[in-house]
């Protein structure tokens, strides 16, 4: 067992979280809380320290769930992270959002391709296909993708088990697997992928941790949507 403590943030969608690895044990702050990520992450990064009973020069490594998600819920855990690095002069090690949807059900289904979507807005999605290869987590680069483009991708994965936020918005892309987990990211998945990860972890004098960006050109794309909807009702 790895004796580096871990501490990682997460943000990309609607819930936050962070969580601390330390001995095995996780000492997590979980909330759903839209918009307000900003405000929240500092306290739980206070919260987890008290409840290991630990300081944040503690901390040896440090992780950071990189996206893609919210453009702004990215931002904030990036920018948290490099500060954190800076002041307790720590490594990070950079986690997809996907990864670490994928991870919740690997860790159960090891022998199973997992499937993580995340809504993209725009009619388009996130998704990475994930398996697991002695104990540990290993994918396929991320990607944004078109609804019937998704679904050609997850009815080509026999047996695919999906995960993700995409219910309400993507039900056909739902429906094409074997099963379905409704799920959002979480920092402890972060924790756990980090961990794995630790002779990949980079100081920031070396290596900015920062978002990941899939799509290049987001205002471009809303304009070619809002003409089309234009047209549709003229």
């Amino acid at each position: 067992m790895s004796n580096d403590i871990v501490l990682a943030v997460e943000t990309s969608t609607k819930a936050c979280s962070v969580s601390l690895k330390y001995n095995g044990i996780f000492y997590t702050e979980f909330e759903i809380a839209p918009q307000q990520h900003a405000n929240k992450m500092l306290k739980m990064v206070q919260a987890v320290l008290n409840k290991a009973k630990l300081k944040g020069q503690d901390i040896t490594v440090l992780a950071l769930c990189e996206g893609p998600g919210a453009f702004t819920g990215v931002r904030i855990a990036a920018g948290i992270i490099q500060g954190l690095a800076y002041g307790w002069n720590c490594p990070v090690v950079s986690v997809s959002s996907l990864e670490a949807l994928a991870w919740e059900v690997l860790k159960d289904n090891p022998n199973h391709t997992v499937i993580a979507c995340l809504d993209a807005r725009m009619q388009e999605i996130y998704l990475q296909e994930c398996s697991c290869n002695k104990g540990n987590l290993v994918s396929n680069p991320p990607l944004i993708l078109a609804e019937q483009a998704a679904l050609k991708i997850t009815n080509s994965i026999e047996n695919a088990i999906g995960t993700g936020d995409i219910e309400q918005e993507f039900p056909n892309i739902v429906a094409s697997f074997v099963q379905w987990n409704p799920a959002f990211p979480s920092a402890e998945a972060v924790a756990e992928i980090a961990s794995q990860r630790i002779s990949e972890a980079k100081f920031i004098l070396d290596e900015l941790p920062l978002p990941l960006y899939l799509r290049n050109n987001v205002a471009e794309k809303s304009k070619k949507i809002i003409a089309k909807v234009k047209n549709e009702k003229s």
